[in-house]
């Protein structure tokens, strides 16, 4: 019954949900709410702590997405209940790998967290940097998994210097300099996301958080974070046009998240586009109720005025970036005016 009610679900819907849970384990029964999604972000953890949910979640919805979440540059402070991998690997990471300011001091961007040094000047361990010798360590362990289809790798910024000023990643004592830092930052990042993509192949899916278009020649799409959001570009409006426009760019498993009290205006500029999936907060579903039946694109973007619009076969879309309203509505209503 269950599988028969998704299949009904998947014809009468086009909006691309997607569930982000980045908790390290779920309660029992999960299974039969995230299989609802098309796609999941799940923390490795959960494989160790509670993998019959993830295999239930297959079974209910064999064509449902799970990749794995996991930092790449960030470790846990100290053990954690419930982060069996992640307290392992921190015991083993060696110590040369961590990020440093010129005083010596750990750069730290989440409070309880220590920084890795994913730039290209990390020095080597045993003939490798930080960035190939984690790479190495995800292909071998969580990513290894049968289950998972792909990985979502938080704070996939080709940036750095914007955290800590005193940033010194070749530990000659001084701090680098902002550009040089970035310029070695992102060829690191390329290295590292170019290390998973050779060794799981091009139908393997990466996605990376920050919505930037750095990462594009290698990733399959990205996360824009708290959408809009005004850090990639242009701010007019929040920074609707510029995640628009890096989205439009993007690749088929792009994801506008979103807080509760802006879901129908994320809800509906993700419909204006094909590739976009629409995710709210961390470890929360989107409410069936608020589910609405789209039918498939009559067409492609338009606008009207200030309002870009979008027909569907069963609603209108319409969105005002500038006022950050949104509406679904249905066609028996669609003459209705956004204000």
């Amino acid at each position: 019954m269950l599988i028969v009610l998704l299949t009904a679900i998947t014809l009468q819907a086009q909006t691309k949900y997607a569930t982000y849970w980045v908790a390290p384990s779920m309660a029992s029964g999960m299974a039969e709410k995230l299989c609802f999604d098309s796609l999941l972000i799940i923390d490795y953890e959960n494989l160790i702590n509670n993998r019959d949910e993830l295999v239930e979640i297959k079974r209910l919805n064999p064509s449902i997405k799970m990749l794995l979440y996991f930092n790449p540059i960030e470790t846990w402070e100290k053990s954690l209940n419930n982060r069996p991998l992640a307290n392992a690997l921190r015991t083993q990471i060696p110590k040369q790998y961590f990020l440093k300011r010129s005083d010596k001091k750990p750069v730290v961007f989440w409070k309880g967290m220590n920084m890795l040094n994913m730039s290209d000047n990390c020095p080597k361990v045993n003939g490798i940097k930080y960035y190939e010798y984690y790479a190495q360590w995800l292909l071998a362990e969580p990513l290894a998994d049968p289950l998972v289809d792909g990985c979502f790798a938080d704070n996939g910024t080709s940036t750095i210097s914007w955290i800590d000023p005193l940033i010194d990643s070749d530990n000659n004592g001084r701090a680098d300099s902002q550009t040089e830092l970035d310029a070695s930052w992102q060829k690191g990042m390329t290295k590292f996301f170019s290390f998973i993509r050779q060794a799981k192949g091009k139908e393997y899916i990466i996605i990376t958080n920050k919505g930037e278009k750095f990462f594009f020649f290698v990733n399959n799409g990205v996360m824009v974070e708290k959408f809009p959001n005004d850090y990639l570009g242009s701010t007019r409006a929040g920074g609707w046009y510029q995640c628009i426009e890096n989205a439009r760019r993007s690749g088929p498993y792009t994801i506008f998240q979103v807080d509760f009290n802006h879901l129908e205006f994320g809800l509906a500029s993700s419909l204006l586009l094909d590739n976009v999936y629409i995710c709210l907060g961390q470890n929360m579903q989107i409410a069936e109720k608020l589910r609405i039946p789209t039918g498939k694109p009559l067409g492609k973007m338009y606008k009207k005025g200030n309002v870009y619009c979008r027909d569907y076969e069963l609603v209108l879309i319409e969105v005002n970036p500038e006022k950050k309203i949104g509406k679904i509505i249905p066609k028996n209503l669609a003459k209705v005016a956004v204000h």
